[in-house]
């Protein structure tokens, strides 16, 4: 094995969590993306609670390895394969493992293949990990399939969607070719987007006999980053939960309803001027007993802000589909000033409203409350 080059031939030596790594100038990495490692790491924490073991890990698109080598040194991994398509990505990885001391009963394996043909390859040779991480650029809809291909039953695909544009409603044509689903620029786009990629993964999988349960969604702003269980068998398939966001354009009232119904009229209102946004995952996103678990690890190694989100995960767990945001119903109201929305949420539940913070928007809300009811409320604020 060679030896490490100098530090000033391939760039400034790093270091994320317990990972230390260089960046070669040809290469990418995105520092932007440590919480989503750090959920990764703490997703995978909580999975081997779960399991009372160690875990096999696979990276499908590991770039210079700073994932993978913090999942190795910071959470109980018992075999770990990062691949990249790219040669010079592949070497990057290999210096980078050298320049960490992995624990001794880690089996590490670099390999160098396009993801799909990998995927095809472990698959006939009967190999399948516990935990698959994709990180794909664009839309990961291409990659669904052949990574299902190694995850173990029961265990956990955590992938990467970037092509935030389309899932949230500004690029209408891709969104359709990727996800077979209409997308809006709604104030609740960003979770329509996380809704909609569920929900054409589960279509996906249910074409083969399979389903996946949720764990957690999170939502950076220019990335989604998904974790999901997998399930064997077509009679688990939760085909109510696959539907539509309607949103009215006259009250602004947001509900679900299920796939078969094309009703054209607001429930509240009984405008007919509303919109549809799907077909798209009407259930809960998150796990609460694996967002427990990841709450304790956190805890554990200091993760403060990767904790704050958590406990605002577990607060909207149970919430309804879509959120509404404080400025828009500033404006629609014409409020003088924006109702602090802690209070709003207050005053939703003295009514006998589910209400709650969401992740997706600090300043979101999310309610059962027709809409005239949280402006009503909000008014009364003033």
């Amino acid at each position: 094995m060679r030896g490490v080059p100098d530090m000033s031939e391939v760039g400034e030596l790093l270091q994320e969590g317990q990972a230390r790594f260089v960046v070669p100038e040809k290469l990418f990495f995105n520092p932007r993306a440590r919480l989503a490692r750090d959920f990764g790491v703490l997703g995978l924490r909580a999975e081997a609670n779960l399991q009372e073991r160690r875990l096999s890990v696979i990276d499908l698109m590991a770039g210079v390895g700073t994932r993978g080598i913090r999942y190795a040194l910071e959470a109980p991994v018992e075999r770990l394969v990062l691949n990249d398509a790219n040669p010079d990505a592949a070497e990057a990885i290999q210096r980078n493992l050298e320049r960490n001391t992995l624990p001794p009963e880690v089996q590490v394996e670099v390999t160098c293949e396009q993801a799909h043909r990998l995927c095809y390859t472990l698959r006939l040779r009967n190999e399948g990990f516990d935990w698959v991480d994709l990180d794909a650029f664009g839309s990961p809809s291409v990659f669904w399939h052949a990574a299902s291909l190694v995850v173990r039953w029961g265990g956990v695909l955590y992938f990467t969607a970037t092509d935030m544009a389309a899932l949230c409603g500004k690029l209408r044509d891709p969104a359709v070719r990727h996800y077979g689903a209409v997308t809006r620029p709604w104030e609740c786009s960003d979770e329509v987007g996380a809704r909609v990629l569920f929900g054409a993964l589960q279509q996906s999988a249910g074409e083969r006999g399979l389903y996946y349960e949720p764990l957690f969604v999170l939502d950076e702003g220019y990335a989604m980053r998904i974790a999901v269980r997998l399930r064997y068998g077509s009679s688990g398939f939760p085909v109510q939960r696959i539907g539509w966001l309607v949103q009215c354009m006259g009250c602004y009232s947001q509900t679900t309803l299920p796939l078969h119904v094309t009703v054209g009229r607001c429930r509240v209102c009984e405008s007919e001027n509303v919109q549809w946004a799907g077909p798209l995952w009407t259930g809960s996103l998150y796990d609460m007993d694996f967002l427990h678990l990841m709450s304790v690890e956190a805890r554990k190694m200091g993760h403060a802000a990767a904790l704050r989100l958590l406990r605002l995960m577990l607060d909207e767990a149970d919430s309804p589909a879509g959120y509404y945001a404080a400025p828009e119903l500033g404006k629609r109201a014409h409020l003088k000033r924006l109702p602090p929305v802690d209070a709003l949420i207050r005053q939703l539940r003295q009514e006998g409203y589910f209400a709650s913070r969401t992740h997706f928007e600090t300043a979101g809300f999310k309610t059962n409350a027709p809409y005239p009811v949280a402006q009503r409320l909000a008014e009364q604020l003033q």
